[in-house]
């Protein structure tokens, strides 16, 4: 029969393993470490502009605003990605008998910064991500146009030679706020202690000359470096992903969702007959969502008829809503109307009342 104390011995011995086991597995758990570029709050515009630059050009004879259309850049301070700042190049377009179609270009910079790697050390992975939001409907429903943008990382150590984090790619398919990533840069193409800028560029061509409007808006642009093994380089759980979920769904967040992503436009057709609005069920709502829209004159007093539709998370439609006859000489003297979406996504519902510029066509 063992003693006490030789029970006592073991279960010492024992418990010793175990923690010495634990100890040893604990670098196996622990997070990568990471260091992003540019600074906070020049990543996420909360606190003004905070050093990015400006500046817009043309192509060819294109002389903006009088021959051909023009780009404008603003600072946001409210409206972002997460209700912060943002950044905007907004395209305008021109008519007239001199007036031409071309490209026109906004672009923005971000402050200079000291590439450091991961606390002054080689990365292993480098990723990219930014918010972009997206207002072209008008421009890309006129034959021959388009309205890209692309992301560069400048080199200003080494004069200013370019690295592509994002391609031209579209700048459709991003009424509301939207999270594009790239995690396949390769750590290498970076050169530990140079100074660098972000450049993004938002270019618009038009085949012909015509008065239309659009914008391209840019939020929380961020370069990450980590010594882990993710591809994306972010760690952690990403937009839209389990953070997002179901779960975190409130009637509060799904109104500020949906006003992030309503339109500011809407669409009168030549008769005054039909109203043309854009209605989208936001990606990060997690859920189908079911949305019933209906044009105002005022509050409690309808000007069109009540439509029904189903979207899918991240789908948008336009829907016709027919206008009430008895309204149409009011809606046609307006230059803005009021729209009322109330949508339920999951077990929640929420509904959003905004004004949008009608648009004749």
């Amino acid at each position: 029969m063992r003693s006490p104390l030789s029970r006592r011995i073991r279960t010492v011995v024992f418990a010793a393993a175990c923690l010495a086991s634990l100890l040893l597995a604990l670098p196996a758990f622990a997070s990568a470490a990471t260091s992003k570029y540019p600074s906070t709050a020049a990543a996420g515009f909360n606190g003004g502009l905070a050093g990015w630059s400006s500046s817009s050009s043309s192509e060819g004879i294109c002389l903006p605003p009088l021959l051909c259309a023009s780009v404008e850049n603003s600072f946001q301070g409210t409206g972002g990605a997460d209700g912060g700042g943002y950044v905007r190049s907004a395209y305008t377009g021109v008519v007239g008998v001199t007036a031409v179609g071309g490209a026109t270009a906004g672009t923005w910079e971000s402050p200079p910064f000291t590439y450091g790697g991961v606390n002054g050390e080689e990365a292993k992975t480098v990723g990219f991500s930014l918010d972009r939001r997206a207002n072209v409907d008008q421009l890309l429903a006129v034959a021959g146009s388009s309205a890209e943008y692309t992301v560069r990382l400048i080199d200003l150590s080494d004069g200013g030679k370019a690295l592509t984090l994002i391609p031209a790619a579209t700048l459709a398919d991003a009424d509301s706020w939207t999270e594009v990533t790239r995690g396949s840069l390769d750590p290498a193409s970076l050169t530990v202690g140079h100074d660098y800028r972000i450049q993004i560029t938002s270019r618009y061509t038009s085949g012909t000359s015509v008065l239309v409007t659009g914008s391209a808006d840019y939020d929380n642009v961020v370069l990450r470096a980590s010594d882990g093994t993710s591809g994306s380089g972010k760690g952690g759980k990403g937009k839209g992903g389990a953070g997002d979920g179901a779960g975190a769904l409130s009637e509060q967040r799904l109104t500020a969702l949906l006003r992030q992503a309503t339109p500011g436009t809407a669409v009168l057709d030549s008769k005054g007959k039909r109203l043309f609005v854009r209605v989208k069920c936001p990606r990060k709502i997690g859920h189908a969502c079911r949305t019933t829209a209906q044009g105002l004159l005022r509050k409690r007093h309808p000007a069109t008829a009540k439509r029904t539709v189903r979207l899918r998370s991240g789908k948008s439609r336009l829907v016709a809503l027919p206008i009430k006859p008895k309204a149409r000489k009011q809606v046609a003297k307006r230059k803005r109307l009021l729209v009322r979406q109330k949508v339920r996504a999951g077990k929640v519902t929420a509904t959003v009342v905004r004004a949008r510029k009608l648009i004749r066509r």
